[in-house]
């Protein structure tokens, strides 16, 4: 809204700058867009682990480990730093460095730590991939298993994002923003779709949760 001002309903005026409700009603759209990217990597983030990921990729070995350390590089290295920052702190008495000197001397000591930790944890990784199985005649144990409930789930998952790519191509999806809010065509298929798609982490969740208590109440 700050950026853009095109629209006809003008909400109010600062100098010669218009702000629209079209071009507000777009940013929270955008706001809600990208605030569901984010729920979507933390659940990744919460549910998938590394045994998840070499177990789905157990086709490209390589990838997979690549994948899985890319999934824990980032929190991983983040709060690594964090504890570097702490105790460079400690030996400093508790007091931050004052001038640019000094900021940039801090700077570089934490970098020259953070990249020596990163240069050990490459010999633990080395030592964890041949535990997993990334040498010649080892023993490779998979916690998991592809059932063919997965298997439904994700057939489903696809056709839906399949049909709703398609919905969206040929037209059948079409909302417009710009001059005046409206919904050029809807589809009720598309829309019954997307629900369904939608749904289908609820599902799994409220019947993950029902067969687990009821094998807390057998036993």
């Amino acid at each position: 809204m700050l950026f853009a001002h095109y629209g006809n309903d003008v909400l109010f005026r600062i100098g010669y700058t218009d702000f629209t409700l079209e071009a507000l009603f777009y940013g929270f759209n955008q706001g809600m867009v990208f605030a569901a990217v984010v729920m979507w990597f933390s659940a990744l983030s919460f549910n998938s682990d590394g045994d998840r990921v070499l177990y789905l990729f157990s086709f490209a070995p390589k990838l997979s480990l690549m994948f899985s350390m890319i999934l824990g590089f980032i929190p991983r290295f983040n709060q690594k730093l964090t504890e570097i920052r702490d105790a460079q702190k400690a030996l400093r008495g508790g007091e931050s460095p004052r001038s640019i000197k000094d900021k940039f001397k801090n700077a570089i000591n934490n970098l020259s730590a953070l990249i020596t930790y990163s240069l050990e944890s490459s010999i633990i990784t080395a030592d964890s991939m041949n535990a997993r199985g990334y040498k010649r005649g080892a023993l490779s144990v998979k916690r998991y298993k592809l059932c063919a409930e997965d298997i439904i789930f994700f057939a489903v998952i696809v056709l839906s994002a399949i049909y709703l790519i398609y919905s969206k191509a040929v037209g059948n999806i079409s909302f417009i923003f710009e001059p005046v809010i409206y919904s050029k065509s809807f589809s009720i298929s598309a829309f019954i779709v997307f629900i369904i798609a939608e749904l289908i982490p609820f599902v799994a969740e409220i019947w993950e949760e029902m067969l687990w208590k009821l094998s807390n109440s057998k036993a």
